[in-house]
This record gives C-alpha cells, structure tokens and sequence, in this order.
C-alpha cells in the first residue's frame, strides 16, 4: 500500500487529512511539532536545520500533504522563515523521490498583498510549482467542522455576551468550507497527475453579520450587532485574549477578512452546507473555547518510526 506523509498529522486539518487517508487504505506517517504519546503512525519532529532528518522522514513517501505554516508567531517563526521551513521540506520530499505534494494553501494569496501571511502563501505555491513533483495546491476558505476555531469562538461568544461587535459594515464576505469535505478532497487530488489548483469551498456563502446570524439561530441566542471601526475591535479583542490567554483575531486577520480574502466566486468543491451543519450540531458548537495557542504549543516529540 502506498505510504503518505501528512505535515501536522495530529493537527486540526492534519487529522482529517490522515483519517481519510488511513479509510483509504494508506499508510501515514508525519512531520509534527507535536504528537500524543500513543501516536499510531511514524512521527518524525521538524528538523530543518538537518536535512539528513528530513530525508529519513521522506523515505519511501510516495506521496506529501502539506499542511505545515504559521498563523502567527507565537514561538517566534515568522511567515517569512515559514516560507523557508517549507523549502527544506519540498527539497528533501524531491530528494527521497516522492511523486506527488498536495498543499494546502489559501483562497486568494498574493505576492503584492498587505497581509504578510498572504505574501507567505503566494511564495510557498511558487515554490510547489518549481519542486519538480506533481503538485496540487488546494487552496481552503474559512474551514468549519470539528474542532475548528472561529466559527465555534464565534459561538462560544454568543452563549456569553449579549452583544456582538461586528468590524465596519459586516457585509464582507467568506465561504466557509466543511472540514471533512475538504479532507477527502486533498485525498482525491492526491491519486491525480496533472498540475492543479482548487478552491476549496462549499455551497453557501455569508455576510460575516448574516453569519453571525445564523449561527446564533442555530444555537438559540438573541444576536444584537454593534458596528464599530476595526480597530476598536481589535483592541476589544485584544482584552478577551488577556481572558482566554489566546490570540483571539489579529488586526490583520479583521482587515482580510473584510477585504473578502476568504471569498471567492465559481463553483463549489465541497458539498456540506454551513446551516446544514449548524442545525446538526447546535447543542455543542460554542460550548468550550478552542485555543489556537494550546493546540499548537511545540513538545518535545520523540521519533517514532
């Protein structure tokens, strides 16, 4: 059976990514800056600072999904070193002779863009294309599902707080994507050939207001919006990060996603709707707080081969 390689195998997309790929009858492996002890796959910790580790990981990897970047810097990486981590990837994946890299990008990067994070994705992509492997780049709006983190911070504020602060006008748009959709999506683009790139994007889209909306419908609580400028929003979340000891939204974060950078037009690739889900799952969305700095704080990962 042929072996893969999940960057961040025990991750929030990562995991998706390896049970579909494990339903599937593949073997997984993975690259991780953490994992549980009682992990049942290969995991080989990020050392790119020696090449020679990353190809033991690579070895007899038929096929690489790349989930590795950073939203953020909480231990320092800035995207610009994300962009080089993920060279040393892509060069010791072309060196073991792996055939194929899916990576996960994002809707709408851009070399010219104002948001660093953006710059980082449109750089790794060049990056993919030039690997000298088959590639798909699937590029994923707002992902929901599972242990997803701003639509169920959005509703776990619901449950809190009477009232809401929306940025600007709240019109801007995004495309929110089903988590498991966009898992086995990665996956069938991994049995492929050609050279590809895929929004990977459901059938709905929303306002952020109307958003809001809908998932305080779906919980059951009364949404009052209050509009104000970005950066008071910001500096309100600056105090609930203070509460959650998390980065809650960054300032860049509020001016993307009002530039609509996780909203694009076509067709959908994926098929769940959002107020399916919604309605499905309303009694646990919002219930716990889900950290992003608590699922990715680094530990000490030992081999495991």
């Amino acid at each position: 059976m042929p072996t893969d390689l999940v960057t961040g195998a025990y991750g929030y997309t990562g995991t998706y990514l390896r049970r579909s790929l494990e339903s599937a009858g593949h073997t997984v492996r993975t690259l991780t800056g953490h994992a549980p002890a009682d992990a049942d796959i290969a995991v080989f910790p990020y050392r790119f600072d020696e090449p020679g580790a990353l190809d033991e990981a690579f070895a007899g990897v038929t096929t690489f999904y790349n989930t590795y970047w950073v939203r953020y810097a909480p231990g320092g990486t800035s995207h610009r070193q994300a962009v080089a981590n993920t060279a040393a990837l892509l060069e010791a994946a072309a060196r073991a002779g792996v055939e194929r890299v899916v990576h996960v990008s994002i809707t709408n990067p851009d070399a010219d863009s104002f948001y660093d994070y953006y710059r980082g994705k449109a750089g790794v992509e060049d990056l993919v294309a030039k690997s000298g492997m088959t590639y798909a780049i699937v590029r994923p709006a707002v992902i929901f599902g599972g242990e997803d983190i701003l639509l169920n911070n959005i509703a776990w504020l619901l449950r809190r707080f009477g009232v809401f602060g929306i940025p600007g006008d709240g019109r801007y748009r995004l495309r929110p994507v089903y988590v498991e959709d966009f898992a086995e999506l990665c996956v069938r683009l991994g049995a492929e050939e050609n050279d590809t790139v895929v929004d990977a994007v459901g059938p709905e889209w929303f306002t952020f207001e109307d958003l809001v909306g809908a998932i305080a419908g779906a919980i059951g609580r009364r949404f009052r919006p209050v509009h104000l400028p970005p950066a008071a929003v910001s500096l309100l979340l600056r105090g609930l990060s203070l509460l959650t000891r998390d980065v809650v939204l960054t300032r860049d974060e509020i001016d993307g996603l009002m530039a609509e950078l996780i909203m694009v037009e076509g067709e959908a690739t994926c098929p769940t709707r959002l107020t399916d889900y919604l309605r499905e799952n309303a009694d646990r969305i919002g219930r716990d707080y889900h950290s992003e700095l608590a699922r990715r704080k680094p530990s000490r990962v030992p081999v495991r081969a």
